[in-house]
């Protein structure tokens, strides 16, 4: 069965704002919180706070009612497997080596006298 969504690249990035209050919700499912409260809980500039939450309202990863902004209990374990995955493509990609260790000196010459 395909599922499109797994075609998509995920609209969150590990280290931004985004993530970090994104990540605060999905740990706290259930519940719901002010714009005031996520700012502190999620360590994100309050100023910042509400473009953050508008972003994610956009992208359909939160829900908001009257002043709370939440994420829905049945989407929270995918969210949650997704950011997972972000990470761990993030963790991959800061380990990679930066040197091209394997390449061969001169291989396009050894393949252009062949």
């Amino acid at each position: 069965m395909d599922d499109s969504r797994d075609h998509e690249t995920f609209p969150v990035l590990p280290k931004t704002d985004e993530y970090e209050v994104l990540s605060f919700l999905v740990r706290n499912r259930g519940e719901r919180f002010t714009l005031s409260e996520i700012a502190v809980h999620a360590d994100v500039n309050e100023a910042s706070a509400p473009e953050t939450l508008h972003d994610l309202l956009e992208k359909n990863l939160v829900e908001h009612d009257q002043d709370d902004y939440y994420v829905d209990s049945d989407r929270a374990e995918d969210i949650k497997s997704r950011l997972k995955s972000v990470d761990a493509a993030k963790r991959l990609h800061e380990t990679a080596p930066d040197d091209d260790i394997y390449a061969v000196t001169d291989w396009e010459e050894e393949l252009n006298s062949s």
